[in-house]
């Protein structure tokens, strides 16, 4: 019956590169009841991306605008700024639609009155609508960011800010529980748990978010989620060992080998939560925009490490040239560096280029206008006493006394599938075989909102 029909709120639940075929493995054997659920009262799809840059930064503005690269134009993070072509929020605030944007990749909007959003951790070009966001955001990107930086420390101010927000801004007891119990357990565990932080990362997350929906009301809202994929990134070899040549030692295997399975049925969890936010009359979207699947290219060097500076501007004061005006890292080992020019970025590439090891250049980096997305370009260990040497003055430096050992964190490899779950207006379910192009979940979202009950696959004007 008419009647019967879902017409509350829709949440769309970006939790990024969730693998179908993971998802299909463990609700089979009980391990996903939410995601169960959610599934058997959904239109679900596989979908599929063309755009040449297979990174989630993006694929997520390809699913919020219903444009592929070619036309949104966002090739790494922190770049929701330049975005031009509307994001389905903003067509929807045209509409009188009010919404929450929350942590979603590379986000903007040009309707903050009727949008609010708190950007991603790796947006340092785009603000919280709400400036009382502003600690709570800061925090938050400086951990996600300078998380594989053992000397990273915020300040005792952006600490007690965050703590003061966190307290008004609906942190929930089971929350703080769960970090307490995560901070004992680091101590007191004769294993590694600091894999499990960005667990407890989600529930704060969510306690934000959902504390806004309580008091506004959004008809649309996104929650964007990272664990999953960050612990798929370093733990795939730990999840499916026989798949390697480089085998997992037992102590990690004991540590690790439940990582990833563990982070699913956390978000299990949250799957749970979001139906209690959303009601009986509100829809859950699952949207992962793509998803991961083994990478097994380097096992012939002993698997992929990454190394990242102990200090960015310790590193660009010992290379010389135009030193930059800010940081901004983003994904590690990678960060922005801003320059007060176009002219002196340029400059900066050439010095780049003069860090070297046997007459080649170390590092990698990608320039737009006066900024410079840098990394150190090596994959393998170092052997003791590797130096480098700078190309234009002929002196050298221990590489140790630069760089720092991150780890082996590419034992997965993006995908170019991802999971599009639509929970339907009369709770039917329908398995599409076809995959969908993922710029059409845009237009499928959009219909949602349309008075009749239909399906459709609306494209986005360009």
């Amino acid at each position: 019956m008419t009647s019967d029909y879902k017409t509350g709120p829709i949440l769309v639940l970006e939790l990024n590169e969730l693998c179908p075929p993971i998802l299909n493995r463990m609700m089979d054997a009980g391990d996903l009841p939410n995601f169960r659920k959610l599934h058997d009262s959904a239109d679900v799809y596989v979908t599929h991306t063309d755009d040449p840059t297979l990174e989630p930064w993006v694929q997520w503005p390809s699913f919020h605008t219903g444009q592929p690269e070619s036309v949104h134009g966002a090739q790494e993070l922190d770049e929701g700024h330049i975005i031009q072509t509307p994001r389905i929020w903003d067509r929807l605030a045209e509409t009188g639609v009010d919404s929450i944007v929350f942590g979603s990749m590379n986000a903007d909007s040009a309707h903050k009155d009727t949008v609010f959003l708190v950007p991603d951790p790796w947006s340092a070009g785009v603000r919280p609508s709400d400036p009382a966001y502003d600690a709570f955001h800061k925090f938050i990107s400086f951990h996600v960011a300078e998380h594989t930086n053992p000397n990273a420390r915020p300040t005792r101010a952006d600490a007690l800010n965050f703590v003061k927000f966190m307290l008004g801004h609906g942190l929930s007891l089971k929350t703080i529980t769960t970090a307490m119990s995560q901070i004992a357990g680091e101590k007191t565990s004769s294993g590694d748990r600091k894999w499990r932080r960005a667990l407890v990362l989600d529930w704060m997350l969510w306690d934000v978010f959902a504390n806004p929906w309580s008091s506004r009301r959004p008809k649309f809202a996104t929650f964007f989620a990272n664990s999953t994929a960050f612990l798929q990134h370093r733990y795939w070899r730990h999840m499916e060992p026989d798949v390697y040549q480089v085998k997992p030692s037992e102590r990690e295997m004991a540590d690790f080998g439940d990582a990833i399975e563990d982070s699913y049925r956390h978000m299990d969890a949250i799957v749970g939560k979001a139906f209690d936010l959303v009601g009986p009359r509100g829809r859950i979207v699952l949207a992962t925009a793509l998803s991961q699947e083994a990478n097994t290219r380097y096992e012939h060097i002993g698997g992929k490490f990454v190394y990242r500076p102990h200090s960015f501007k310790d590193l660009f004061a010992w290379a010389g040239g135009p030193q930059p005006t800010s940081f901004e890292p983003v994904m590690t080992h990678q960060a922005w560096a801003s320059f007060a020019s176009e002219d002196a970025a340029i400059e900066a590439e050439a010095t780049l280029d003069a860090l070297q090891s046997n007459g080649k250049t170390i590092m990698e980096w990608r320039r737009t206008g006066n900024r410079v997305m840098f990394w150190c370009g090596l994959i393998s260990r170092t052997e003791p006493g590797f130096e480098l040497t700078h190309a234009k003055t002929g002196k050298y430096i221990a590489f140790d006394d630069l760089f720092m050992l991150v780890g082996q964190v590419n034992n997965s490899q993006h995908c170019r599938d991802g999971a599009f779950w639509v929970q339907s207006r009369d709770g039917s379910s329908r398995v599409h075989a076809d995959k969908l192009p993922l710029e059409h979940a845009y237009g499928i979202m959009m219909d949602m909102f349309d008075e009749a009950p239909q399906a459709g696959t609306r494209v986005a004007a360009e």
